[in-house]
This record gives structure tokens, C-alpha cells and sequence, in this order.
């Protein structure tokens, strides 16, 4: 009876004994895991907040005529401002005769808003628009609008609800 007791003494103590007091050397994490908030994921929606913060000049506009077709060239100049907090703000002039008639009836066009980005298919919508002529006649706020950044530039395209390009304008970070 001692013998079995010793037997059953001898391997709890065996099987209760701790491991090996330095970690091992070859064992490494299978999917190398990154702590949030150190690495940002392309194309997240904060990466292209940051992206699009700042203040852009505008470097060409291109407009569909009234009746459609391809967009043509307008002589334009303007200022793109976007903040932290997603208010974005259009000031333009132009007396181009391809330009809508509502941008050519003030000496300065001016929007302020809201961006609602969709970063997964490149798309941004203008919410909640005013300005000192009607926005309807001038940005077509309902339209949805692709963007894209080349280096220093950012090229948005506004679309109708059949995916024509309706308008294209190139902007280029200032600050």
C-alpha cells in the first residue's frame, strides 16, 4: 500500500512540475500580428480622410454640355478646402461660356458642405450643400463623384445614375 502511495505521490509531483523557465527560441506568431492604430490599411476611410485634408487649387475643369456628350474644357480657377471633420469647401470663378449659367452669373462661386466618403469603390457624395447660387444648378450635389489621387493631385469625376461623366475636375494639394 505505501509502494502505490509513493507511486501516485511521485507522479502528481511529476505531472505539477513547471516548464522550461526561458521561452523558446524558434516559436514565432503564425499571421504576424500588428497593434491597432500602428499601421494603416490602404484605402481605409481614415487614410483617405487624411489624404484629401488640406487645401487643393483647382488645375482643370471639364463640363458636359446641357444636352450631354463628352465634357469640354472651362477656363476656371478655385480653391478645394477640406477639414478633419469632413466639411468640404468649393470657391471658384469662371466666365467660361462652356461653364454652367449659374457659375457665370456671380464673380465668385462658393459651397460649403459635407463629404460622405465610400472608401471602397473610390466615391464620395456632397451632403448638406449651400452656397451663394444653387447648388443644384452648379455641382449636382445628388451625383456621386469618383476619386482618385495621383502624387499630388486628386481627380474627381461627377456621375449621373447611368455612370456617365457628367464633369471632371483635377485638383493639386497646395497645403
Amino acid at each position: 500500500m505505501r509502494f502505490l502511495a509513493a507511486c501516485v505521490l511521485t507522479g502528481l509531483t511529476v505531472a505539477c512540475t513547471p516548464g522550461p523557465l526561458t521561452p523558446p527560441r524558434t516559436g514565432q506568431p503564425m499571421n504576424k500580428p500588428v497593434a491597432l492604430g500602428s499601421e494603416e490599411t490602404t484605402g481605409s476611410l481614415e487614410t483617405t480622410r487624411k489624404q484629401l485634408m488640406g487645401v487643393w487649387e483647382l488645375v482643370d475643369l471639364k463640363n458636359a454640355p446641357p444636352k450631354g456628350g463628352v465634357p469640354v474644357p472651362v477656363k476656371a480657377t478655385g480653391t478645394l478646402t477640406y477639414d478633419q471633420y469632413g466639411n468640404l469647401t468649393i470657391d471658384a470663378r469662371t466666365a467660361d461660356p462652356n461653364a454652367p449659367v449659374a457659375a457665370r452669373e456671380v464673380p465668385r462661386v462658393s459651397f460649403k458642405g459635407r463629404a460622405v466618403i465610400d472608401a471602397v469603390n473610390h466615391e464620395l457624395k456632397l451632403m448638406d450643400v449651400t452656397g451663394n447660387v444653387n447648388p443644384d444648378e452648379v455641382l449636382a450635389p445628388e451625383r456621386r463623384r469618383r476619386y482618385a489621387f495621383e502624387n499630388d493631385l486628386l481627380k474627381l469625376s461627377s456621375f449621373d445614375e447611368r455612370g456617365t461623366v457628367t464633369a471632371e475636375t483635377t485638383w493639386r494639394r497646395v497645403k
